[in-house]
């Protein structure tokens, strides 16, 4: 239930795609992404770039953080023609669905058709059943935990993720089960002076520090819900008002920071300056193919199931987002995805491949 004493409180861009029509849905859905965000030294890369071109000059950020849910990334669109539920990828429906969110999308319709026309609400749709292990899944049914909302579309569309400025927009949905929206952590002030490498080096321990905290128990899960467990980690986002809030402006500024069991790609520190070096296309492949991304890839692709039949759609998946998220390693240690592909992929099969035959031990006892 959308509760304010509850709700006091996804880098690399934002995007469109055109999904043909569905059962349930508008004749043309129009996914609207919300895409990965990217790490610290990623922001440092690109803005350093941009710098060097004469695009934009390097200054000091301020930023706020709420905590990182671990779950399915999802949003509800609300447009003239009725509501478009989506994963961060498709178009979902009650009949094509993902882990029961177009279902429950569904079953609060008239609740969300009272908010504006031309919002998408963005969200992580979390509890049991969507990933484990966290003090989120020990929830009795899953949740849809709002983070940012676009109001308009294209280059007019402005993002929305100050807590209290959500809740404002939502207020007409307050009768709607199970949606929460999530607040600010307290963490202290944070300052990024891009234009000062070492300021930036000596505030990653604190940001560490506030990660490391997070990792051993989530604090808005138990201040919600009075369940204690592990959490995921931070996202950064610059402190609104102090930028413009578009899309390409978030995009280009947010950062997350996942704790030492969730982290994606192997790097010494949660956060940190500069990407990690490796020596060759191995030592790549040890760095970017970790156990989070592949047990990510699973659930996000093969239905949480170890099933050679996955095997191909599992490799793309584990290609594909290795690709995404590491610009600045290969370019750091002077090497082309071409070179390390081949690595990448038999790490991952030789992974999942040893998973699906102890999977298959189990069912055969």
């Amino acid at each position: 239930m959308l509760k304010v004493r509850d709700l006091l409180v996804e880098h690399p861009g934002f995007g469109i795609r055109v999904y043909c029509s569905r059962q349930g849905f508008p004749t043309m859905s129009i996914h609207v992404t919300w895409s990965s965000i990217g790490l610290l030294h990623n922001v440092v890369v690109t803005l350093n770039h941009l710098n060097n071109l004469g695009q934009r000059p390097l200054q000091p950020v301020r930023y706020r953080a709420k905590v990182k849910l671990h779950g399915m990334n999802a949003a509800v669109q609300v447009n003239s023609d009725g509501l478009v539920a989506q994963s961060r990828t498709e178009v979902l429906s009650p009949t094509v669905d993902l882990k029961g969110f177009a279902k429950w999308v569904a079953a609060n319709e008239s609740h969300f058709k009272a908010l504006p026309t031309g919002i998408v609400v963005f969200g992580e749709w979390v509890g049991p059943g969507v990933e484990k292990g966290m003090a989120i899944s020990q929830l009795p049914s899953k949740i849809f935990v709002v983070f940012a909302v676009q109001v308009g579309s294209e280059s007019d569309a402005r993002i929305v993720y100050d807590p209290d400025e959500i809740i404002s927009l939502l207020t007409a949905a307050r009768g709607c089960q199970d949606l929460h929206v999530l607040p600010w952590e307290e963490t202290g002030d944070i300052v990024m002076d891009y234009s000062n490498k070492a300021q930036m080096e000596s505030m990653t321990p604190v940001l560490n520090s506030l990660v490391d905290r997070i990792e051993k128990e989530d604090p808005w899960v138990k201040r919600t819900f009075g369940l204690i467990g592990v959490g995921e980690g931070l996202v950064f986002y610059p402190e609104p008002g102090s930028v413009p809030p578009t899309r390409d402006e978030l995009a280009l500024l947010m950062f997350k920071a996942k704790g030492e069991k969730h982290r994606t790609a192997g790097t010494k520190q949660s956060v940190q300056v500069d990407p990690t070096v490796v020596e060759n296309a191995t030592g790549f492949a040890d760095l970017m193919v970790t156990e989070a991304r592949l047990e990510q890839a699973v659930s996000q692709v093969c239905n949480g199931e170890y099933d050679m039949r996955h095997t191909s759609k599992f490799l793309s998946w584990v290609a594909g987002d290795v690709q995404k998220e590491s610009a600045a390693e290969l370019d750091a240690a002077g090497l082309e995805w071409k070179q390390v592909t081949g690595p990448v992929l038999t790490r991952a099969r030789e992974w999942y491949k040893a998973r699906c035959a102890s999977n298959q031990a189990v069912h055969q006892i």
